[in-house]
């Protein structure tokens, strides 16, 4: 028992380090989007560590990588929404990654987080209202549907119940 607890606390660590590279070194960013892996680490905590190492890595990535990579200003929402994502993501594929739960927590995540949440985050740090809020988001519904495709495939193929990785991760955790 302790070594497992051992275990998940360094595969964490080393989570949320290839996120911090992943998200901030390299991702692909225009003005309010943000084209990145950095969901594949958060994805393996979900699906293989389960919820507490989620929302540590999708949490503690966004922290540590605004706080010492900067894009601008540290802004909370962006990290409450990283969290958000993470538990959302781990409460519907930890032990049951079948393609319906992949697709529901990605649609749930990417409606309330990508688009509602990032773009009032947006909106509060432009200073611009109601109306920037539709300005920011409706640019990112295309970018959540883009993304959201990529991601489904992804974490499909690699973190699914059926998956040839995930059963050999299995092993190794």
């Amino acid at each position: 028992m302790k070594k497992n607890y051992l275990q998940k606390i360094v595969l964490t660590g080393i989570l949320v380090a290839l996120n911090v590279i992943l998200e901030r070194f390299l991702a692909y960013s225009v003005w309010n989007m943000t084209i990145s892996f950095g969901f594949i680490t958060v994805a393996f905590a979900a699906a293989m560590l389960g919820i507490p190492y989620a929302i540590a890595v999708g949490g503690l990535g966004d922290l540590i990588g605004s706080l010492l990579f900067p894009f601008g200003a540290y802004f909370p929402g962006f990290t409450l929404t990283n969290i958000l994502v993470a538990a959302c993501l781990a409460i519907f594929i930890y032990k049951r990654a079948t393609l319906f739960n992949i697709i529901l927590a990605t649609v749930i995540n990417k409606i309330s987080c990508t688009v509602i949440l990032n773009s009032i985050w947006i909106s509060i740090l432009y200073k611009g209202g109601i109306s920037a809020f539709w300005i920011v988001a409706v640019p990112r519904i295309s970018q959540a549907v883009i993304l959201g495709i990529v991601e489904i495939i992804v974490i499909t193929l690699v973190f699914s119940e059926k998956s040839q990785i995930r059963k050999q991760l299995n092993k190794l955790i």
